[in-house]
């Protein structure tokens, strides 16, 4: 108590809080534009959806925690190789508890899987995801109002509504929130001239996008059949296509069927909604109140991040391990 009462500490929390307000009072926070499809930013003449940005910095982190976590191995870890061995050594537990023998086969994809989705997810929470990018004049029917901040520019949240634009009124300078940036054409301006438009983030969470979780699912059912086939060779396909079992055996095979391409719309919608939802709801609370509510949501999210990778991942194994089972032994 008596180090919180210190006023070295009480003036450093007057000045922090100082400092929000007048933030708050000069550069009040938008709420962000949220649509489901990826935004593209401009890149070497090219339109590189955020995403695919954010799917590649997820990859280089995980690869860069690789490297420095084996560079220097030692029989008696620490530091990173410590903690590394401890995440694969678990994980591994709970999948020789599924797998059994096949565990070793399988461990590497199962451990991709969650290690790109957790990653991916975490780094939605990184302060610059979904608020810097790039400025460009508002391609829809409204825009934002910006603030000149030495050689950045500020949204704000004053909406500009665009009766008339076109070919003419588009352009971009500068970054978003925050960001540095380069002038390519005018900025439109209000008739009191400022300028406005919308803000184009660079990095935007993997998972908020479709293909992205689409294209895991995808994977991991393809690879589902095809344990399957290799365990099974080709009376896998019966429990699809059962003739032997009458009208009966017939319809099981049907809902066998339509039940595994369910299963790559599950996969895919349970983890994009989790993350759009998660995303949506801090941009909300932010807007709201800025400073202090979007805290333990922040941490719901991490945990969320955290649920939904190792519930992705599980549930692949878990097809794996069915799929290569005899039919009879279902019974």
């Amino acid at each position: 108590m008596k180090r919180l009462l210190n006023p070295k500490v009480l003036v450093a929390v007057v000045l922090v809080l100082g400092a929000m307000v007048i933030s708050k009072m000069y550069f009040p926070v938008p709420l962000p534009g949220i649509q489901l499809p990826a935004e593209g930013v401009p890149i070497l003449g090219f339109r590189v959806p955020n995403t695919l940005i954010h799917t590649i910095l997820a990859d280089i982190t995980l690869i860069l925690f690789a490297v420095l976590a084996t560079r220097n191995m030692k029989d008696i870890p620490d530091g990173l190789q410590n903690f590394a061995e401890w995440v694969i050594e678990g994980f591994y537990s709970i999948t020789e508890d599924i797998a059994g023998d096949r565990a070793r086969q399988w461990f590497p994809i199962i451990m991709t899987i969650f290690l790109l989705v957790i990653v991916a997810n975490w780094w939605e929470l990184v302060p610059g995801v979904d608020s810097v990018g790039v400025v460009e004049a508002p391609h829809g029917n409204k825009g934002y109002v910006l603030e000149k901040l030495g050689p950045f520019y500020v949204v704000t949240n004053e909406e500009v509504i665009v009766e008339h634009h076109g070919e003419e009124a588009h352009g971009e300078e500068g970054h978003g929130e925050e960001a540095k940036g380069e002038e390519h054409h005018e900025l439109p301006t209000t008739e009191d001239g400022r300028p406005y438009g919308v803000l184009v983030p660079f990095l935007r969470a993997s998972a908020t996008d479709l293909n992205f979780t689409l294209a895991l699912a995808v994977i991991s059912m393809v690879l589902v059949q095809y344990y399957g086939v290799q365990a099974l060779g080709m009376s896998y396909f019966s429990k699809f296509l059962n003739f032997k079992g009458g009208i009966m055996g017939f319809l099981v095979g049907l809902i066998e069927t339509v039940s595994e391409f369910a299963k790559i719309i599950s996969f895919a919608f349970r983890l994009f909604g989790n993350i759009f939802a998660g995303q949506v709801l801090l941009f909300i609370m932010a807007f709201l109140v800025p400073w202090l509510l979007p805290v333990p949501f922040f941490g719901l999210e991490l945990f969320v991040g955290f649920i939904q990778a190792f519930v992705f991942a599980m549930l692949t194994l878990v097809f794996f391990a069915s799929a290569v089972e005899a039919h009879d032994e279902h019974h």
